[in-house]
């Protein structure tokens, strides 16, 4: 026996595991960390792209990253963007931060807040663990100098303005037709280099590979937020893409509209500079790169087609929260892999802590509605513990015009508990009646087919559930907070 009073062989097992753990000490250091590219589309439907089943837009990078990753089927998002972007940076249903519109925090009046400065973002956990962080493009969840990217943990801002969208897309990317404070909330500034006939989406790609070039020598990991405008309105492409779709569209097509088509391939053509940048940069095997959409495409106006899904952005129906969701992690992800298995946005929060190694604030994680899905990145047909996902719109008074009568899109809560999903729809001032859908999404992914008066203990038990989560994130009812505020618009 040695002086510790063990024999050598009993020892032996845990001076090993000294030294495992020290070795995993050291490998989660910053330099050892992966690197993540996130890059989020605006409005891009789920059929938006090749791959997805779109036979009018032409998306051959995004199908690559595609192909070479995790695929998610079912993958969700907010119906509109502010809500998306706020779950993603906090790791929280928008609704449990207050945001049940387009308007800013328990308000229906709007407002650029909405993001509180109190959320330890995903950003500020990363910086903290010695990552450098970039945010190229769209922000729209706080305003500059109080919640903006730069407040939230971003150490570079680039091209990121005021507003949930560009003046224009093309060069000096503001709409010159217009004065008044909107113009300039929309122009994007950062961008006075660029020239006549420049796109904004393929500046926004430009940098971000700027941004990666600069980070090659550098001993710290990175992570780069480019937060594309596009596919968002205004809808311009250049003229020779638009021209290319004109010829291609097809009479009983789904998707028909060249304008958008070309939108939806500058969006490709920027993917494709960031991930070709990642490749000549042998950066690759260690960047994990993420692809998503902040909520479902744009159907009214004839901008675009989610069939077979029903209806678009705003709506709580399919069309409007099913999104693209692709996921590469250099050694652990196979790609062609698809994952059937429900996840959302503010998943992606608990999810990157996880790749990353990190822990981020327990005081914030502990309030997180997302969880950890990286057992699916691992194993796409592993499940993830039985939950349930909520949605919460009641509006926004500048936009209510546009729905107040319109039973597809007017304000509505909704609940999806495995293949069962409950859409609340509520009351309007303006001719919109008390109603509830039941749908059954594995059958009828299409949601065609109200079940509610055939199944009324599951209509029962899934209104229970719905208004017992309402309760718990302690939310103003929509008729005390937003029914008010539409009884007096004219």
């Amino acid at each position: 026996m040695n002086r510790l009073g063990q024999t050598p062989h009993v020892l032996l097992p845990i001076l090993c595991a000294i030294v495992m753990t020290l070795s995993s000490t050291v490998a989660t250091g910053a330099n050892d960390r992966p690197n993540v590219v996130f890059i989020l589309a605006d409005d891009l439907g789920y059929s938006d792209l090749g791959c997805t089943g779109s036979d009018f837009y032409q998306t051959p990078n995004i199908d690559t990253l595609a192909v070479d990753s995790v695929r998610f089927d079912q993958a969700y998002s907010s119906p509109t963007c502010s809500p998306s972007r706020a779950a993603i940076m906090s790791g929280k249903n928008p609704a449990r931060l207050g945001i049940v519109g387009h308007g800013g925090l328990r308000s229906m009046a709007g407002g650029g807040d909405f993001l509180v400065s109190e959320e330890y973002t995903l950003a500020e956990a990363l910086r903290d663990v010695g990552y450098t962080t970039c945010h190229i493009g769209k922000w729209h969840v706080g305003t500059k100098g109080v919640t903006g990217p730069q407040e939230q943990g971003f150490d570079e801002v680039i091209a990121s303005n005021e507003f949930c969208c560009p003046g224009s897309y093309l060069y000096p990317f503001r709409d010159k037709r217009k004065q008044g404070k909107a113009v300039e909330r929309s122009a994007v500034p950062d961008l006075e280099d660029r020239r006549p006939g420049d796109h904004l989406t393929q500046c926004l790609g430009e940098e971000a590979v700027a941004f990666l070039k600069r980070q090659k020598t550098s001993d710290k990991p990175f992570f780069l937020n480019l937060w594309h405008y596009a596919v968002h309105t205004p809808i311009q492409a250049k003229p020779e893409k638009v021209d290319k779709y004109k010829s291609l569209v097809q009479p009983d097509g789904h998707q028909r509209n060249p304008n958008y088509a070309g939108l939806v391939e500058h969006l490709d053509d920027s993917v494709g500079m960031v991930l070709r940048a990642i490749d000549d940069l042998a950066l690759s095997e260690n960047t994990i790169v993420i692809f998503f959409s902040d909520n479902g495409g744009e159907i009214r106006k004839g901008v675009t087609s989610n069939y077979p899904l029903r209806s678009g952005k705003t709506s709580l129906y399919e069309g409007g929260v099913r999104v693209p969701l692709f996921i590469r992690w250099p050694g652990v992800t196979r790609g062609g892999e698809r994952c059937n298995e429900p996840v959302v946005g503010h998943d992606l929060y608990p999810t990157i802590l996880r790749m990353v190694g990190t822990e981020g604030r327990r005081e914030q994680n502990s309030k997180m509605d997302g969880v950890d899905i990286t057992p699916l990145l691992r194993s796409p047909s592993a499940k993830l513990p039985s939950r349930s996902l909520h949605w919460l719109r009641y509006g926004e008074l500048v936009h209510y015009p546009t729905y107040k009568n319109d039973r597809e899109f007017g304000p509505c809560a909704a609940i999806r508990k495995g293949d069962w999903k409950l859409v609340e729809r509520y009351p309007t001032p303006h001719g919109l009646e008390h109603r509830f859908e039941l749908f059954h999404l594995r059958d009828d992914p299409n949601e065609k087919q109200n079940l509610a008066s055939n199944y009324p203990e599951k209509l029962e038990e899934l209104q229970r559930d719905l208004t017992n989560w309402q309760t718990e994130i302690e939310i103003p009812s929509y008729m005390q907070l937003a029914y008010p505020a539409f009884e007096k618009v004219k």
